[in-house]
């Protein structure tokens, strides 16, 4: 069984492979989707938009789902802020639900893309540790060239193992789960097709986990979404 640690509802695009890989599966989203200032109409559009693509795309592959970012009120953007001891047993107590003996958590990597995606690569790893089971780590769309904006999409900077994958039943729901994410069009307008060429023709590999510290340079920096001075201090310290 496979257990995917994503901070919003449309990470799962950036795994697929090895979403179409495994039987049993359980996501667990841990943000509610929207930002801090975001109202309760967008909130619960949001919320309902996510909750019909899952049930139409990804029940049928034998899933589940646990909303802990909906039922917990983390807002996109500040998944770095809830990253301590208490999130983490919460969740470990969620998943030690779960057969063990053959687990493995998917989450995405901290590459510096997206402050959210870098706050559930530290929360998989000290649940990894915690749960003393497997984490992989995928990787979503670091920065590329470090003097301007720029990214790479599912290009780890440090290649894992590769995986083979059927490239149409990938490209099939890749393309079904970003119809159904419309409140996401306009991350999607520059993310999706690079994403699609990438599955389309390259190898997918995860990715060797990075040290958390600072990234030169950092995509989310770049697209000022927040500083990473301010994230690092909440992810660097240990947490038990």
């Amino acid at each position: 069984m496979k257990v995917f640690i994503l901070a919003h509802q449309d990470d799962e695009i950036f795994a697929l492979p090895y979403i179409l890989n495994s039987d049993k599966k359980l996501f667990i989203y841990l943000t509610n989707g929207v930002s801090v200032n975001a109202g309760n109409r967008e909130l619960k559009l949001r919320s309902l938009e996510a909750k019909e693509v899952f049930e139409k795309h990804l029940v049928r592959l034998n899933s589940e789902v646990i909303w802990w970012g909906l039922e917990h009120s983390i807002p996109e953007g500040e998944l770095y802020k809830f990253v301590n001891q208490e999130s983490i047993l919460q969740i470990a107590k969620v998943i030690g639900e779960q057969d063990l003996k053959s687990l493995q958590l998917v989450t995405t990597t901290f590459e510096g893309a997206h402050q959210d995606h870098d706050a559930s690569a530290v929360i998989s790893r000290e649940l990894g540790k915690f749960l003393r089971v497997e984490v992989i780590e995928v990787s979503t769309y670091p920065q590329w060239f470090s003097k301007f904006y720029s990214f790479k999409v599912m290009k780890p900077q440090q290649l894992d193992k590769s995986m083979k994958f059927s490239r149409s039943k990938v490209l099939s729901l890749t393309l079904k789960l970003i119809k159904g994410y419309k409140t996401q069009r306009l991350t999607w307008l520059g993310l999706a097709t690079a994403t699609i060429a990438a599955y389309a023709f390259r190898t997918y590999h995860s990715a060797i986990p990075m040290p958390v510290s600072h990234v030169n340079r950092c995509f989310y920096e770049t697209r000022g979404r927040s500083q990473q001075r301010d994230v690092l201090k909440y992810l660097s310290p240990p947490i038990f």
